[in-house]
């Protein structure tokens, strides 16, 4: 059939927007349930009924966050797959239904007679959580993987980042070696670091804005979301990505929450060569990073500075490691392959 049926959080998901682009691009027609959402906007097709919709669809999946319609799986009978996305960002440890618990906790429930309320409204007006009668996840693909549950599903490249590249050769660009600094343990004493290294290359170790961009179609949301993490982070800023543009390496250390972000992403998308640092723990060995090359996590600042110092006395190698950087990406990062790897699973533990 490709047909698929996204109950989503009102919570931006860079996974989760990365397996739908993915899907979307393989042929999936992406159904939605009365508005559009904050991570398929760009695809998806409104449906006004649930009726018999699991006749016509292959299965359904839903991200963990504020504003899913969980009330909505009340009316669906258990016909077809249901696939979670857990795209918490913190390294707990917890299991899914234990994140769910927390955020009720934090952020309140919406009670019964609110929800008719939400499918009105285009934008929530405050994080709030929906209470879980009946559902549970066949399976569950996990961004921050720290323990067995679920399959790793890393955040990938989506469309939104390559509008910026500018094909800059990497030898050609300004800039040696750039960092974003940001908190947490890992940042900050990379910050401090690059402050009192590298004196022989030009660097660039601050934050970068800039003006923003956002797609018109969802421009207005944007302007008028004030909640964290949700429309507004469709928003780019064009000298941040300027930045990554013209340098040649770009090092990424994780927040304190785990290692993936958006901008790893952003980074490989325009080029750039990534240096990473990967968080203890990580359990990735199912689509691993290290398919992006061997050569480029470091886990200690000595080979930091070693391969930083090997990139750029020799040009050769530099092209050819930023070659490999960027065909990595392309081959095993952008949505396409990332969902042929989520339908795979999917097929692989059916089978089983």
């Amino acid at each position: 059939m490709k047909n698929i049926l996204f109950i989503g959080s009102e919570s931006y998901d860079g996974p989760t927007i990365t397996i739908i682009e993915g899907l979307y691009n393989l042929g999936y027609k992406i159904f939605v349930y009365k508005k559009s959402n904050i991570n398929s906007w760009f695809c998806n097709s409104i449906i006004d009924s649930l009726n018999n919709i699991e006749d016509n669809i292959d299965f359904i999946i839903s991200n963990l966050h504020w504003g899913t319609r969980w009330d909505l799986y009340d009316k669906i009978n258990k016909k077809v797959p249901y696939i979670l996305i857990d795209g918490d960002d913190h390294n707990n440890n917890n299991s899914w239904i234990n994140k769910y618990i927390k955020y009720c906790n934090s952020y309140g429930v919406i009670d019964n007679n609110q929800i008719k309320n939400i499918e009105a409204q285009n934008l929530l007006n405050e994080r709030k959580m929906i209470k879980i009668e009946k559902y549970k996840p066949d399976y569950i693909f996990k961004t921050q993987k720290f323990n067995n549950e679920g399959i790793y599903l890393p955040f990938g490249i989506n469309f939104s980042y390559l509008q910026f590249k500018k094909d800059i050769p990497i030898d050609k660009r300004n800039i040696d070696i750039c960092h974003f600094p940001g908190p947490g343990q890992y940042r900050q004493s990379m910050t401090n670091f690059i402050n009192n290294n590298f004196k022989n290359y030009t660097v660039s170790n601050k934050l970068i804005y800039g003006n923003m961009v956002v797609d018109n179609t969802i421009k207005t949301v944007c302007e008028n979301d004030n909640n964290i993490h949700s429309w507004h982070r469709w928003k780019t800023c064009d000298k941040y990505f300027d930045t990554i543009n013209n340098s040649k390496i770009c090092i990424y250390v994780p927040a304190p929450g785990g290692w993936d972000s958006k901008r790893p992403w952003e980074i490989i998308s325009q080029g750039t060569i990534l240096l990473y640092f990967k968080t203890p723990g990580l359990i990735d060995n199912e689509y691993p990073l290290k398919q992006l090359g061997n050569f480029f996590e470091f886990t200690t600042i000595k080979e930091l500075i070693n391969k930083c110092n090997l990139l750029l006395t020799n040009k050769d190698f530099l092209n050819e490691k930023a070659k490999e950087c960027y065909e990595n990406a392309k081959k095993y990062f952008m949505p396409e392959p990332i969902a042929k790897y989520f339908l795979s699973n999917i097929s692989r533990i059916n089978n089983s």
